[in-house]
């Protein structure tokens, strides 16, 4: 899985090391489909214009997507979003592993939403292939439940 290295320049949390990773295809498909009908729900249009413009687009729009959405939901996309980092406690002892985040690990406010968005662009291929799934499957059944009917019968007499 491809794995990035981040650290903030700035702030209290300056010189942290922060490794953020990808999320497994099944893991992020999930989180993907997830978002992306928290979107929908919501009658968010932003993932299906900014795919328009493609991935950077979405990308670019980052933490943006999530406005629209109830708090449960963007809870959701955003611990899925911090599942992806973990935190080299000890950079200088190759024995020890990158750990998982707890509350003590961030001390900046703007570190997190820094992490967010960093593991957002890492995983935003997951919101563009839910995207491509879930949006014509939407269009497919709307067509479904309302077909279009053939213009009436004229109930006029005839000339």
């Amino acid at each position: 899985m491809k794995s990035i290295e981040w650290s903030p320049s700035t702030g209290d949390d300056k010189g942290k090391r922060f490794i953020i990773t990808r999320m497994s295809a099944f893991t992020g498909d999930r989180w993907g489909r997830n978002v992306v009908r928290s979107l929908a729900r919501s009658g968010s249009r932003t993932p299906r214009e900014a795919l328009e413009v493609g991935i950077a687009g979405l990308a670019g729009q980052s933490m943006a997507v999530f406005g629209n959405m109830t708090n449960e939901e963007c809870d959701y996309a955003f611990q899925g979003l911090q599942d992806c980092v973990t935190i080299d406690r000890d950079p200088s002892n190759d024995g020890v592993k990158p750990a998982p985040l707890t509350e003590m690990d961030i001390t900046d406010p703007q570190t997190l939403p820094d992490l967010r968005t960093e593991a957002f662009k890492l995983n935003v291929g997951f919101l563009k292939a839910a995207t491509s799934q879930i949006y014509p499957f939407v269009a497919a059944l709307r067509e479904k439940l309302t077909p279009n009917e053939p213009p009436a019968a004229s109930t006029s007499p005839r000339p």
